[in-house]
């Protein structure tokens, strides 16, 4: 009796899989669907490099969003209708960003995301391919979507970037996630998840010990002594002294920085809070505030610091 031919999954069955967090699953679903997509973008856009964008596009919505697709039966006609969704912007010249674009199927209003954000691997595998990026796509990609502060305005600002070298960060960093998806999806390094907790409970224990404690030192000492520190579109400033002078400015008036959302990336942190300000002096600091930390050897190198008229948003992924 010969050998029995090896039954695929169906469409089905893997969308079922990358809902609950199976990398490898999904990457195998968009490569099944990777040529009839980018069909259906030539047909629309034409020829050129705006039809293979689109389908990296709807690669990462479908990275961020799989997990909230009803009907795994409709996920073939679900990709082709993010992929149109995506097209139409780009002919309306109009086009947003992927991970923030709206998607065609939603979840049910009693279902924590958030939660099951955190069980499946699909997030993990997120944070693993931003640290393989160099650090400036890292930067980019992170305050973009996963940040509060994510207009093209703002990025150029943090960053002090022109805002064309915004776009082309973010259009690069699409291009590669994709690629990584597609080629190492569900190899994901173990140790990310520890890493990224480990970035969020240091800078949370030493903004803690700076407000109940006044452990400027501690705060201070992250910094390295030959600190790149950059504040929106003033002109940096090397060395140590000018954040220990806001440091002390801001404790000595009774106002605390309280650190809302820890992003970790390999060596890049983004580090969005709030500034708390004394009742007799509720306008001594803006409401928001962001920190872009780029690290080597233990130490915070580079500081890119940006202050808000607005909050950060939720911590809602």
């Amino acid at each position: 009796m010969g050998h029995q031919a090896r039954i695929q999954p169906t469409d089905a069955e893997l969308a079922v899989a990358a809902r609950a967090g199976d990398c490898a699953c999904l990457g195998l679903l968009l490569e099944r669907h990777r040529a009839r997509l980018y069909a259906a973008a030539l047909q629309i856009l034409g020829y050129g490099p705006e039809a293979e964008d689109a389908v990296h596009d709807t690669f990462l919505i479908a990275l961020r969003h799989i997990g909230e697709l009803k009907d795994p039966q409709a996920v073939a006609g679900w990709l082709h209708m993010v992929l149109h969704r995506i097209c139409l912007r780009q002919l309306r010249g109009r086009r947003r960003e992927v991970l923030a674009a709206e998607v065609p199927d939603r979840p049910d209003e009693g279902t924590d995301i958030e939660e099951r954000l955190e069980k499946v691997a699909l997030r993990e595998w997120v944070w693993d391919a931003l640290r393989k990026l160099p650090e400036p796509l890292q930067a980019t990609a992170m305050l973009r979507y996963f940040g509060s502060y994510p207009s093209y305005e703002e990025l150029a600002t943090i960053l002090a970037v022109p805002i064309g070298t915004v776009r082309s960060r973010l259009s690069e960093a699409k291009r590669r996630l994709a690629e990584m998806l597609l080629d190492t999806a569900g190899l994901v390094d173990p140790d990310t998840k520890l890493r990224s907790s480990e970035h969020q409970r240091f800078y949370v224990e030493i903004f803690d010990g700076l407000n109940r404690h006044g452990d400027r030192d501690r705060f201070l000492g992250h910094f390295a002594d030959d600190l790149h520190l950059v504040r929106g579109g003033g002109k940096p400033v090397f060395g140590r002294s000018f954040l220990a002078g806001e440091v002390d400015s801001d404790t000595e008036a009774g106002v605390r920085l309280e650190p809302l959302r820890v992003l970790g990336a390999g060596s890049v942190i983004v580090i969005e809070g709030r500034f708390v300000n004394p009742p007799e002096d509720p306008f001594h600091c803006p409401p928001g505030i962001a920190l872009v930390v780029f690290q080597q050897d233990g130490k915070a190198r580079r500081l890119h610091l940006h202050l808000s008229p607005r909050l950060p948003r939720p911590y809602d992924d």
